[in-house]
């Protein structure tokens, strides 16, 4: 196959992939308030739109990512436009398959050593700091914290998905994806909450930042999880090996 079949034999898989994407954001994505505004969304959309971050890199992933952000709202518009919601839509998806084409070749035994090192370091300063202190835990403190908890989440998310997927092939590269998919999806989730709290109106400027985020990552965090395992399957049934 030559180079110009086989970068039409990407745009049209990714074209497919993102018209399956658009259709399940029109039909099976929910919102939820969040503090009196839309703050929370709910579908499975993202598992297509996500997919060819994966199989054919960075640039392809930007590109569905971003396409299904801008034409989901065009068909079924929510609330104002927000053309930079657009942006970190198809910056995650770069960002994913970019890390994707770093971590893929790594081996998946050291990876789940140093999440579960760095994550018991983490927590023993985290948790000493916020006893030191005698008074709560400084943000500082919280947020070590929080990433141990973000690390042992993983470990925990690695374990089930691992159990799931027992055929040995979708075993191997899952603390890859839920790095790569935690990673992008807490990073735009980040962003998206500072745009919306900017841009969203008077109503969310008055509520501490952290209680805006807190309720969205968590969300994030757990259908990434989900969304991790059929992305998994997915790969395998393209035949890549994971």
């Amino acid at each position: 196959m030559n180079g110009v079949s086989f970068s039409v034999r990407r745009i049209t898989i990714s074209a497919v992939l993102l018209s399956i994407s658009l259709v399940l954001k029109t039909t099976l994505t929910f919102d939820f308030p969040l503090f009196g505004q839309n703050g929370l969304r709910i579908g499975i959309s993202g598992i297509f739109s996500i997919l060819p971050a994966f199989l054919f890199g960075p640039v392809y992933g930007a590109a569905v990512s971003g396409l299904s952000d801008f034409l989901g709202y065009l068909i079924k518009p929510v609330g104002a436009y927000l053309p930079l919601l657009t942006v970190t839509a198809a910056a995650g998806g770069f960002l994913r398959g970019l890390l994707w084409r770093w971590l893929q070749t790594k081996d998946s035994g050291r990876m789940r050593l140093l999440i579960a090192a760095g994550s018991a370091v983490l927590l023993v300063l985290g948790v000493s700091s916020g006893l030191a202190s005698g008074e709560g835990m400084e943000p500082a403190a919280a947020g070590v914290t929080g990433s141990a908890i973000l690390g042992i989440l993983l470990l925990a998310g690695d374990l089930i998905l691992s159990g799931k997927l027992r055929s040995g092939k979708g075993q191997r590269k899952i603390p890859q994806l839920l790095v790569v998919m935690v990673v992008s999806g807490l990073a735009v989730t980040t962003v998206n909450t500072v745009i919306l709290r900017e841009t969203i109106g008077a109503a969310w400027k008055t509520i501490p930042f952290l209680l805006l985020w807190m309720p969205r990552a968590a969300e994030e965090l757990l259908s990434n999880i989900v969304l991790t395992y059929f992305i998994a399957v997915l790969l395998s049934q393209c035949g890549r090996e994971l």
